[in-house]
């Protein structure tokens, strides 16, 4: 384990002016790590960023009091609600005395608006994103991605939903309302005295007290009938198997809807990824409690009460959406080696070096092969991919899970496995990424700079120029 010492970590965030606060709050505000009090504290739910409103990275509190970053002093940050065909135009301001950026995580955006490492915002300065929205409806977020303190930035705070409708997802007649909880579920640390804290851990943070929306172990209520939870998976590392007394039915993910609904017993979630479930409550009885669970760390996260409501006579659409399948016949263009906390393919992450170059509008089939340090969440910018079979230890068949259907941004690889994808970039040109979600992987090295192009010949000679060089613009004949 690698820890950042205490000197290390105030210096990261600002002088001490984080921690020293969370030194300061001690035995009213410490987390219960030992398990749910009492009385839960109620769930928060993220209110809309405003028309007009900057997005700010900040000082928040957490509603323990606990203090850390979030964005407008929300922990999560506020909502940001769009249709497909909407324009986004939102100006970031960093009120951070660190450098920060923010990546629109889920959203294909063109290079210079995808909130890569490249592109900080430098303390006390701001910077304006705008793009079309040309995707389907789904959870998407946005978090800080600067190359090296992404996961102390993540782990005290930093992190938002945005969600984009369509006319087939509206089609559907989802819950919606106080029927619909959007979810970030995460871990945190107490360390001594039982007091907020970040201990870094190069093979991925974990801590041992659950949050959702930034409160450890809260309650809310739902009422009789269908609720729809649309959860992120916002840890730095940890993976979530999510159970409850309800039935749970799978209707999406990372990339939207999926094709048709998937009754699960239990959903595993790596970091970075999302998931869109119905929870049936028509069989409890007004006053009956049920659970939002982690299997893996015998967590009771989330207490739902039930309550009374009316009878809609709604039922779950046996289709909910068409989606395309990519085809490709071959074997890997590419195959991708995620090694131990810092390396694919051998190497380590150099911010101006492209690794390889995709031509616009191919579909290629990827492999993603995980030697040591798993479980690795892999994320690609730029594009979504849908998921193939793959090959576990034993050499059986890794199936594509419920969960993992349709298009997907991020998925899992365990130890020893391999999962093979198929993606085609045919929105715009340019670089992007491909790296462990794990946040302390992410900010050690496990990433990997590619180019998008209608010509790969000219971008590869393009490339390697400018890893001799630097940037260079090249003039019209």
């Amino acid at each position: 384990m690698v820890r950042i010492s205490r000197r290390g970590a105030l210096a990261l965030l600002g002088g001490g002016g984080v921690l020293a606060g969370l030194a300061a709050t001690g035995g009213a505000r410490a987390l219960a790590a030992a398990g749910p009090p009492e009385v839960r504290p109620p769930l928060p739910r993220a209110r809309l960023l405003d028309a007009d409103e900057p997005l700010r990275a900040g000082r928040a509190v957490f509603s323990g009091g606990q203090e850390g970053f979030g964005y407008n002093g929300g922990i999560p940050g506020p909502t940001i609600r769009l249709r497909n065909g909407d324009a986004f135009a939102r100006r970031v301001e960093n009120l951070m005395d660190q450098p920060t950026t923010v990546h629109w995580h889920g959203l294909v955006a063109p290079q210079d608006m995808d909130g890569q490492p490249h592109d900080e915002i430098a303390a006390g300065s701001g910077r304006d994103y705008a793009f079309p929205i040309r995707q389907r409806a789904g959870l998407n977020w946005y978090h800080p991605h600067p190359h090296g303190t992404t996961a102390a930035q993540a782990w005290y705070g930093l992190a938002g939903f945005f969600v984009i409708e369509d006319e087939e997802e509206a089609a559907l007649g989802l819950p919606s309302g106080d029927q619909e909880l959007f979810l970030v579920i995460r871990d945190a640390q107490s360390a001594a005295g039982g007091m907020f804290g970040y201990v870094a851990d190069i093979a991925g943070t974990e801590g041992e007290v659950p949050m959702v929306n930034g409160v450890a172990w809260p309650r809310t209520t739902l009422a009789r009938g269908f609720a729809r939870l649309r959860i992120l998976n916002g840890a730095n590392a940890r993976v979530f198997r999510l159970r409850s007394q309800a039935a749970l039915t799978v209707i999406g993910n990372d990339g939207g809807l999926i094709d048709t609904p998937q009754p699960v017993d239990e959903i595993e979630m790596a970091p970075g990824e999302r998931v869109d479930v119905l929870m049936d409550l028509r069989g409890f009885e007004p006053g009956a409690t049920v659970g939002l669970n982690c299997n893996a760390a015998g967590w009771p996260m989330l207490e739902i009460e039930v309550t009374e409501g009316p009878e809609t006579g709604w039922e779950i659409p046996g289709h909910l959406s068409e989606i395309e399948t990519l085809v490709h016949s071959g074997e890997p263009d590419r195959t991708f080696v995620f090694q131990e906390n810092e390396r694919i393919n051998g190497e380590v992450y150099e911010m101006n070096r492209i690794d390889f170059i995709v031509p616009f509008g191919a579909v290629e089939r990827w492999r993603f092969a995980s030697a040591r340090g798993a479980p690795h969440p892999i994320h690609v910018h730029g594009a979504h991919f849908q998921v193939l079979e793959g090959t576990v230890p034993n050499g059986g068949v890794r199936a594509v899970r419920p969960w993992e259907r349709g298009w997907k941004d991020t998925v899992n690889v365990r130890t020893h496995e391999t999962v093979d994808v198929l993606v085609r970039f045919d929105v715009y040109e340019g670089r992007y990424l491909l790296h462990c979600h794990k946040l302390e992987h992410e900010d050690h090295g496990m990433m990997m700079n590619f180019v998008v192009s209608r010509n790969p010949d000219e971008a590869r000679k393009r490339a390697e120029l400018e890893r001799l060089y630097g940037p260079i613009c090249f003039s019209e004949a």
